[in-house]
């Protein structure tokens, strides 16, 4: 796996507006929703509960890494998700790559070095947003440390707290649908994400299911691999 995509991995599942850092977004008015203000806490509980109603979903998206050191890296591609516990993350740029969990194997695939990797799970990602992606999170496990408004994207933003994990941004538009995260790993990374062009009808199974091509170089990193 190559060192930056492998970074990029460790915090996937952590996003935001790439544009607008934590220290400059402030509390302003909230928006109308169907003609009256809905109350904050009103519209994180019925946004993370959509979020968990959801059978599954398509989206696109754009993704910074942003280095302690200063340096950084983007990255693009689409992703997918269908419950229970199937993913498929395809990034396009800077080179091709894929990820599809089918509900018991993870799959890493890197084309252009005609390698497949079969995991049993996926340590890198930040396991309770996995399971909020997935709907396995209520509000009762969301704990709130602050919130914020971000009148330029027309977005609103919640400092969260999943069960026992890292604090964690989520961005939530109009509507109620998440399209942003972002957060710190220990080393002072920021891993950035924005999500569009999103589809919430579920996708077909098929989507998550994968044969290593003839040729391709097939390691077994899976856990389970030891019994």
């Amino acid at each position: 796996m190559r060192p930056l995509i492998a970074i990029a991995v460790n915090t996937l599942f952590a996003v935001l507006l790439l544009a607008t850092p934590l220290h400059a977004a402030k509390v302003e008015q909230v928006w109308n929703l169907d003609g009256h203000e809905k109350p904050s806490a009103d519209f994180f509980a019925e946004s993370i509960q959509r979020l968990a109603d959801l059978p599954g979903f398509q989206c696109r998206f754009d993704q910074l890494m942003v280095f302690s050191d200063g340096g950084g890296q983007n990255f693009s591609g689409q992703v997918a998700l269908l419950k229970p516990k199937r993913f498929r993350w395809s990034y396009e740029k800077p080179y091709e790559q894929l990820y599809i969990g089918d509900g018991s194997v993870i799959w890493h695939y890197e084309p252009d070095l005609m390698q497949a990797e079969r995991l049993s799970d996926l340590e890198q990602v930040d396991p309770a947003v996995m399971q909020l992606l997935d709907g396995r999170v209520s509000v009762k496990d969301v704990e709130v440390m602050s919130e914020a408004f971000d009148s330029e994207h027309a977005i609103r933003r919640y400092q969260v707290r999943i069960r026992d994990s890292a604090d964690v941004w989520l961005g939530f538009n109009k509507q109620g649908d998440l399209v942003s995260i972002e957060r710190k790993d220990l080393l002072g990374n920021s891993n950035r994400m924005r999500l569009s062009a999103c589809s919430y009808v579920a996708p077909s199974p098929n989507l998550f299911s994968f044969t290593p091509p003839e040729g391709v170089d097939l390691l077994d990193l899976r856990s389970a691999n030891r019994e």
